[in-house]
């Protein structure tokens, strides 16, 4: 029996000893990563179709999701854009018993969809407002500054700073900045021409370690947590533009 069989049958035996008393599991989830957690989610109800009305999903900055979990919120599930912020829930036992483990691998793309040159004039001479995630409470956009200290524009661009990596792509979106330096994973989602975006070095800036942890025993979030970790959602996840991390650490 494969892993996400297991998994299916886990939720399906806990669910009816449980008559699902608790309701739908609540998934917090970096913004980055919700549309990818949707696709996943749509995945695992083909095999079981009761389970995909058993996720309620909230997504936001992962330093805005820790904060709602560390004063309390009642999460069972949290998919967090780095790798830190799971350790320091699970290092305070109060949170999670559980182990925090990789679940993708995040990479940055700089996004200038009106280019009217190669991208070695652009980095000369970049004219505008770049936009970025909150390197305070977005992993990438703490990699986007790290970024941008490195020698990838001759000048420093103009910031915007928008709470996520969705907020940078829609100040795009709306005109409000020429560009962005965002996840690739939301650009392959947009189905953005690949001529729009630059690919900058994965050396250039911190890697972008995502794990995930769970913060209770509800039996959905528990099989999802078991599905994530089969080669059916490494799929998904490649597909959506990370790497995929099969190895649990």
């Amino acid at each position: 029996m494969t892993l996400f069989r297991t998994g299916v049958l886990l939720w399906s035996l806990i669910c009816a000893s449980q008559t699902c008393a608790e309701g739908p599991a609540r998934i917090a989830v970096a913004a980055n990563f919700k549309a990818t957690l949707e696709a996943l989610i749509d995945a695992f109800a083909q095999s079981d179709p009761a389970s995909q009305s058993n996720y309620q999903l909230v997504s936001g900055s992962t330093g805005m999701l820790f904060a709602q979990i560390s004063a309390g919120a009642p999460f069972d599930l949290f998919l967090a854009a780095d790798s830190a912020r799971p350790e320091q829930l699970h290092a305070q036992s109060r949170f999670s018993r559980h182990h925090p483990k990789v679940y993708a691998r995040g990479r940055l793309a700089l996004w200038i969809p009106n280019r009217d040159g190669p991208w070695e004039a652009i980095f000369t001479n970049f004219e505008g407002d770049l936009a970025i995630a909150n390197p305070a409470l977005a992993p990438y956009g703490a990699a986007a500054s790290v970024l941008l200290s490195a020698p990838l524009f001759q000048q420093a661009p103009r910031r915007i700073q928008g709470n996520n990596v969705h907020q940078a792509y829609q100040f795009v979106e709306t005109g409000n900045a020429q560009g962005a330096l965002i996840s690739l994973a939301q650009l392959i989602q947009a189905k953005v021409p690949p001529d729009q975006y630059y690919l900058p070095p994965q050396t250039q800036y911190p890697a972008i370690t995502q794990k995930r942890i769970l913060l209770s025993d509800h039996p959905a979030a528990l099989a999802l947590d078991q599905f994530l970790a089969t080669p059916s959602a490494a799929k998904i996840i490649q597909q959506a533009g990370y790497h995929a991390a099969l190895v649990q650490e």
